[in-house]
């Protein structure tokens, strides 16, 4: 049973000093750190340092009673219970770190969203943080009906709304022959510049660049990639600059229809 013990304190990161003094408390129920460091064959001085350290992490209780100081452990059911409150804490702490994890440094920060919700939310949040005459740039496929797989019309106006609310201006690169499947209320309800990239650039998805992220997403299956980091979005948005320049211009095309 010892052994048995043993092998779960070492999951918990007890050292074998650790374990000693532990398993001889146990063994004890209550007593003062010369009784544990004798059972534990353990130097006083090595069995008080553990003691303080395993009391600190709840893992036993100590108490001074005229000023003798001694120790026990709590019920397996308390250990559980603190066990527990650690993991609702960590769990906490991962949904708030992120947001500041290497924010000093270099290092890109990215965040993966799989849900419609998710997605939608993200979007939102997004082109609501956007100031008034803010640029979108996007590679879209339009066939491909990314949108209409994630978003409702009712969702999809209202980002339209949002749009036309702030005077957000979209620039926005289409595959070859693809044009022609947009719809017009795509082009009646945004500022939208639309160009054709040459032939043989093939293109799934949707790539976004807005205010200095790039957003990688796409509706089958619905997935949102965001990356957070200026090196790449940076040279990302040179290779997007670099197409809208040797892409066709849309424009005449509207002005004659």
């Amino acid at each position: 049973m010892k052994n048995k013990i043993s092998n779960y304190l070492k999951e918990l990161n007890f050292s074998d000093n650790e374990i000693k003094v532990y398993l001889s408390l146990a063994e004890l129920g209550e007593a003062k750190a010369s009784q544990i460091a004798k059972l534990a064959n353990t130097p006083r001085t090595t069995a008080i340092s553990i003691l303080e350290k395993l009391s600190e992490d709840n893992y036993i209780t100590a108490n001074i009673h005229k000023g003798v100081k001694t120790y026990w452990i709590e019920s397996p059911h308390a250990l559980l219970d603190s066990l527990s409150n650690k993991m609702e804490t960590a769990k906490k702490l991962s949904d708030v770190l992120p947001d500041i994890y290497h924010l000093s440094g270099r290092f890109p920060s990215s965040k993966v969203f799989d849900t419609n919700k998710g997605i939608r939310n993200t979007i939102e949040k997004n082109l609501n943080s956007l100031k008034k005459g803010d640029i979108i740039y996007t590679i879209d496929t339009p066939a491909e009906g990314n949108y209409s797989k994630i978003f409702s019309d009712d969702i999809e106006s209202e980002f339209y709304n949002i749009k036309q609310r702030k005077g957000i201006i979209t620039k926005t690169l289409v595959p070859f022959n693809t044009y022609t499947s947009i719809s017009k209320n795509k082009l009646e309800r945004q500022h939208i510049m639309i160009r054709v990239l040459p032939e043989g650039i093939k293109f799934k998805g949707s790539l976004w660049f807005i205010k200095g992220m790039l957003f990688n997403f796409s509706g089958n299956p619905p997935f949102l990639v965001t990356i957070e980091h200026e090196a790449i979005v940076e040279g990302m948005k040179n290779i997007y600059d670099y197409l809208w320049k040797i892409s066709k211009d849309t424009s005449k095309d509207l002005s004659n229809t």
